[in-house]
Formats: structure tokens, sequence, C-alpha cells
């Protein structure tokens, strides 16, 4: 069974550095298509952090296969649905 968490990159344009966040899928309606929705929870992350207006032109979403650590911090994304992402890197300090 799939652990619905995915590493996200998201950037600007083409070539500009990606912000990378770690997504974890939760509700039945993102499950259905995760690295689609991987990208939206991110993305709506973003919008929250920075405004409406920010622009994300490219988004790459991979399942995450890695442990995740113990000390996993709050999230810094909550989506209605439950959904969460963080910023990385995400490990409390």
């Amino acid at each position: 069974m799939p652990a619905f968490f995915y590493t996200v990159a998201l950037g600007g344009i083409e070539a500009s550095p990606k912000k990378l966040w770690l997504v974890q899928l939760l509700c039945t309606h993102h499950k259905k298509f995760p690295k689609e929705s991987a990208c939206d929870v991110a993305e709506s992350a973003v919008k929250q952090k920075f405004g409406a207006e920010a622009v994300i032109v490219c988004g790459d979403a991979s399942e995450y296969t890695g442990t995740l650590p113990s000390n996993l911090s709050d999230a810094h994304f909550y989506a209605p649905c439950g959904c969460r992402a963080w910023s990385l890197p995400y490990l409390k300090g």
C-alpha cells in the first residue's frame, strides 16, 4: 500500500531554482490522482504563504520512498481536506 507521501518541486519558470515540498495525501479524493494532487496541495501551500498572485509555472511530483524522520515537525500547510505539506528542509532543528 502506498504511503501517499510525495516530494514536489515547484518553480516560477523553467530555469528558476525549484523549491521542494513534502506532501502527504490523506483524503480519498486526492489519492485517486496522487502526483497531480501532490502538486495541487504544494501549489496551495505556496499561494497561502506568498498570496494568490504567486505564479507557479512548473511542478514535478514523485513518490517519497525514504524513511520519514521521527522528528517531523508540524506541517507548514493544512489543506481543508486534511492533506498537508512541509517546506523542505522540514526537520526540527
